[in-house]
């Protein structure tokens, strides 16, 4: 059971695949490109779950944030 979490992107390494997001308590959480869904840059609003793997925690599932539009 993995509960979804919103943050923003802080950090993009393309050379490397990596990055790195600001979750809503201010903490790195690290995440693989491979793991990413849709296309996003620096300061983009996502969600995404947590995994553990050896090195600590991992963001997976990563999702641009979709935003309701009021009528």
């Amino acid at each position: 059971m993995c509960e979804t979490r919103k943050g923003d992107v802080a950090q993009i390494d393309f050379e490397n695949g990596r990055g790195i997001i600001i979750d809503e308590n201010g903490q790195d959480i690290h995440f693989h490109l491979e793991n990413v869904a849709d296309q996003i840059t620096i300061n983009s609003k996502i969600t995404f779950e947590i995994d553990l793997e050896e090195r600590g925690l991992v963001a997976v599932n990563v999702k641009l944030e979709m935003e309701e539009i009021g009528a």
